[in-house]
């Protein structure tokens, strides 16, 4: 019996400027294939075996099952470097075969060769769509010998920075269209096929992903950015993924967006599965990151795949991503959350797939028309670009250690049983199209290659059969894959009735991919399709209702009423705000219909994105007609409802060069005086202590608009001891409103702020140029140092507009090194050139520095972390550790603070509530006084860490420091480098 599989993507991506992978403690060295099944932990209900391997293959990145059972699998063996110069390319294409129907293919042809970091494959009309270094090619076998004679360079443009970051996953979508993930260094892509490339121009990927028209050549950029990873769930949704976000959804497609380009939207895509530092994983190995900040979460996340088999039943619908730096396979499980999805783990700390042998590298995934899910492992002793690593480890000795080895795993459900529906087809190339019509009701895999088949034949005679099979599948995704044939054959309009009948009354994932395909229709005001649409509507899902707004942004007629009842229904969902937006035409219309609506006072959110639609569209008559729906509001209830709208309505007007008080003044004289009267309100409602600080904060951003005569309530409110959150918003409207208020912020009480206001307060100092001048004067003077400043504030002033300022910032930060710390920094020079001991530094840091820093077991953490020293030069760290109040993150001055009992307090400042502060103090104390017993908090202006630590450390013992700060990870052995000292 023949096992096969149909992978419509494929690729590796362990990219990152952040990781790198070692071996493990618990495998040193390489296994055999066989053995290294033995250390996999696989969830307990799921059964591996072994599919291909070494020498068979090598370096697999992506694999691909042709309709007639063999297999595609594309070896990356230029990773990392690529040839030396004058070699050839080294990434292939194998095509193996299962001849003696064991299970496990033996018999390996290379179908092509000499390719240059090939990277995905997609199989097409009897050859394959590959994607490689700045290219998409077609490769076909004409005369059977299983190696190709036709090579045809489709597309050229796709950026070549660096093998890691090229396109990727070239994917078939139900609407027909091969999607690319761009790598994130995007190109300018052109068609270069003979047929396409006439006329042909090219199309610019920055920030987004690429599709093309495989029958027509039409191509375009679309929403993105995929790193290494594309996938859909069976419903055309698209996902992808990146070093730190392990699957993020793309909620909006470009072509929707490009409906409204007066609409901001500042986000296209959701993380499905918690990112970066939100993400978690728990590797069986010693998984080295490059950032000791990322150790147990996310860094080389690819090969993102929504599992749609049926071998494995419990898991269908949830999503599966490699970590290959922690040698596993991570597994969320997903609910709905209106538009999108949120998740959780599969298991609570432990991972679906995970080896203890850390040459284990899962890099991609893949369906089989068993239903299985399959595994594609590099297998080698580093998983990481030189690019990307530290100086010290890009000659590390084993970058290519396994890049002769390789292997396929494929993973079913325990019991090993084959259900009907998943019984094995030996060759479906041989199918007359008749016979493919019934597999797209079969399971993945295999519905997906019928619909690749039917697609690619354009036999228009199936049509009423392909009908047949949208009325009659079992499964929602089977009538899915009979809509999506019916559009690729021109087959929707011939069978109208059918579609409309299947938005009426189909489940409303058929339903919403039905919508979606007749949006042709209504850009030609199709009153019935609009009708039928606007009824649906009413008893949609809110993934439906979200399809309809879009869909509802091609109708040639306006649909308010649909489109505001969509937005009442969703209230809390801003993807579905957003494209009830993007289909609007008629603006003040919806606002009238949600004003009108009981539920407006649960409107604030959208009624601010919608005011602020209206001013970027800027039309006079629109505006004004928007001031006077808002100003009939006459519940005080809905005070906040009417700020929330403005606020919005101000931003955008405010993007098109337009300032709220302006054009307040070109109101009627009694819409002037009703606006005027809410800017009065909104006055009153920040000073009100009773409100809740939110609601606060919306009258604060309305004051900021200069409506109202409010500088001296703000300047109160900065000053008083509201909760921090509210002298916050104070002290940045007062920035906001250039008020020469902020200029006293700076003279009077300055030091006895908190780290997070004195940030607020320099913010809005650099914003007003009076202050500017005022800040410049207190850092002569030497009341505010340089060092307070971020790296941000510092670069504003680096920069000013003005050269006066720029001058004068330069001269203090010139002066701001005291001269005894110079004559030190010169005297100390001699440890950068000293041949250093990190073994020997590390004993020095356990002596002179682990009461406020940690590194690896030694110290405590309460200064900034410096175990994460890839990026840091030797000559920085000289430089901060004997000049230590250089440049001080403003989180972490240290401040005294006395009581109102006469006790001294020194510290950090760690965490501040509106009744309490936190102090972190050496050796890891805290202490935590409530505001009430405070009687004075005053910054010291210098760093925690003292000056002078030269009098207890030599030159010889500075530089075995530094040399222990850089290399303190690498004095285990593990890695394969040459310490300085050995």
């Amino acid at each position: 019996m023949v096992r096969w599989t149909f992978v419509l993507a494929g690729i590796l991506t362990c990219v990152c400027a952040d990781r790198l992978s070692a071996q493990s403690a618990m495998v040193k060295s390489p296994v055999p294939p066989k053995e290294s099944i033995q250390h996999l932990e696989v969830h307990p209900n799921v059964h591996v075996e072994l599919v291909a391997c070494e020498p068979q293959i090598v370096d697999p990145v992506a694999i691909a099952f042709d309709a007639s059972s063999g297999l595609y699998v594309v070896q990356m063996t230029d990773y990392p470097n690529g040839p030396a110069d004058g070699e050839a390319p080294k990434s292939k294409i194998k095509y193996l075969q299962d001849k003696d129907d064991d299970g496990f293919f033996e018999t390996a042809h290379v179908f092509a060769d000499e390719l240059l970091f090939a990277n995905g494959v997609l199989p097409w009309r009897g050859g394959v769509i590959v994607t490689m270094a700045g290219e998409v090619a077609y490769f076909k076998d004409t005369d059977g010998d299983h190696k190709a004679d036709v090579r045809e360079t489709w597309f050229t443009g796709f950026a070549e920075q660096n093998p890691q970051l090229r396109a990727n996953h070239p994917t078939l979508g139900i609407d027909g269209y091969v999607y690319i993930a761009n790598g994130l260094r995007g190109g300018d892509v052109i068609a270069r096929k003979k047929e396409w490339a006439k006329d042909a121009k090219p199309i610019s990927l920055s920030g987004r992903d690429f599709r093309f028209d495989p029958l027509t050549g039409e191509y375009e950029a679309v929403t993105g950015i995929g790193q290494f990873g594309l996938t859909f769930d069976d419903y055309g949704r698209r996902f992808v993924c990146s070093n730190r976000n392990p699957c993020k959804h793309l909620v909006f497609e470009d072509h929707y967006l490009k409906k409204n380009p007066q609409l901001a939207i500042s986000q296209t895509a959701h993380d499905v599965s918690p990112a970066a530092e939100n993400s978690r994983v728990y590797p069986k190995v010693n998984a080295w990151t490059t950032s000791t900040l990322h150790s147990g979460q996310f860094t080389a996340a690819c090969g993102v795949t929504v599992y749609r088999g049926s071998a494995l039943p419990q898991f269908y619908g949830n999503s599966f991503t490699c970590e290959p730096t922690g040698s596993l396979v991570h597994r969320d499980v997903w609910s709905p959350m209106g538009a999108t999805f949120n998740s959780t783990p599969g298991r609570k700390e432990v991972e679906f797939l995970a080896s203890k042998d850390s040459w284990f590298r899962p890099v991609n995934l893949a369906h089989g028309p068993d239903g299985a899910l399959y595994v594609c492992d590099m297998y080698r002793a580093v998983i990481e670009h030189p690019q990307f690593m530290p100086t010290e480890l890009k000659t590390r000795r084993d970058l290519t250690n396994g890049d002769t080895r390789g292997r396929i795993y494929r993973l079913t459900k325990k019991p090993i049983t084959t259900d009907e529906e998943d019984k094995p087809v030996t060759n479906l190339a041989d199918f007359p199209s008749s016979k493919l019509v019934p597999l797209l009701d079969a399971n993945t895999s295999q519905r997906e290659t019928a619909v690749r088949l039917l697609v690619e034949r354009q036999d228009k005679s199936i049509i009423p059969a392909v009908a047949k099979q949208l009325k009659t599948a079992r499964k929602p995704a089977g009538r899915v894959a009979a809509l999506s044939v019916l559009r690729s054959l021109g087959g929707l309009e011939s069978n109208r009735n059918l579609v409309l009948s299947t938005i009426k009354s189909d489940k409303d994932r058929v339903a919403e991919i039905a919508v979606r395909f007749t949006e042709e229709w209504l850009s030609e005001s199709d009153a019935e399709l609009l009708g039928v649409i606007r009824d649906r509507a009413k008893t949609a899902d809110p993934r439906l209702q979200f399809q309809i707004a879009l869909s509802l942004s091609y109708a040639a007629d306006d649909a308010s009423d649909t489109l505001a009842e969509i937005a009442l229904n969703n209230l809390r969902d801003d993807w579905i705000g957003s494209a009830v937006l993007i289909a609007t035409k008629k603006p003040t219309e919806l606002l009238t219909r949600i004003t009108n609506s009981p539920r407006v006072g649960d409107a604030d959110e959208f009624l601010s994105q919608l005011g602020n639609y209206i001013g970027r569209r800027n039309q006079p008559a629109e505006t004004k007609q928007a001031f006077a729906t808002i100003s009939e509001l006459s519940d005080d209830k809905l005070l906040v409802t009417q700020l929330q709208f403005l606020n919005g309505l101000a931003s955008g007007l405010r993007s098109r060069g337009q300032r709220l008080p302006n054009v307040v003044k070109t109101l009627d004289e009694p819409l002037q005086e009703r606006i005027n009267a809410i800017a009065s309100q909104a006055l009153e409602l920040a000073a009100n202590s009773g409100a809740t600080a939110s609601v606060r904060q919306v009258a604060m951003d309305f004051l900021a608009q200069g409506l109202a005569d409010a500088d001296e309530t703000l300047f109160k409110l900065a000053t008083s001891r509201e909760p921090q959150s509210i002298r916050m918003a104070a002290i940045t409207v007062l920035g906001q409103r250039s008020s020469s208020r902020v200029a006293q912020l700076l003279k009077s009480g300055f030091a006895e702020q908190t780290p997070t206001l004195r940030s607020k307060i320099l913010d809005a100092a650099i914003t007003v140029p009076t202050a500017t001048e005022v800040l410049l004067s207190q850092m002569e003077a030497q009341k505010i140092k340089p060092a307070e400043l971020s790296v941000f504030q510092s670069r504003r002033l680096t920069s000013h507009r003005n050269p006066e300022i720029r001058k004068a910032f330069a001269k203090i930060v010139q002066a701001a090194t005291p001269a005894d710390r110079k004559q030190v920094l010169s005297d100390y020079q001699t440890a950068l050139s000293l041949k250093a001991d990190a073994a020997a530094g590390r004993e020095v840091f356990a002596k002179n520095c682990a009461t406020c820093h940690r590194i690896g077991k030694i110290g405590v953490n309460v200064a900034p972390d410096i175990a994460d020293s890839r990026t840091k030069t030797p000559q920085y760290l000289l430089t901060n550790i004997l000049d230590p109040n250089r440049a001080v993150d403003n989180n972490y001055f240290s401040f005294t603070v006395l009581t109102v009992e006469g006790q001294i307090y020194t510290g950090l400042v760690a965490t501040e509530t509106a009744t309490s502060v936190t102090l972190k103090q050496p050796e890891g104390k805290t202490i935590t006084l409530l505001r009430s017993d405070i009687e004075q908090m005053k910054s010291d202006g210098v760093s925690l860490m003292p000056v002078g630590l030269e009098k207890n450390i030599t030159p010889q013992q500075m530089a075995n420091l530094i040399s222990f700060i850089k290399n303190w990870r690498y004095l285990d052995g593990d890695i394969p480098i040459d310490l300085p000292g050995e």
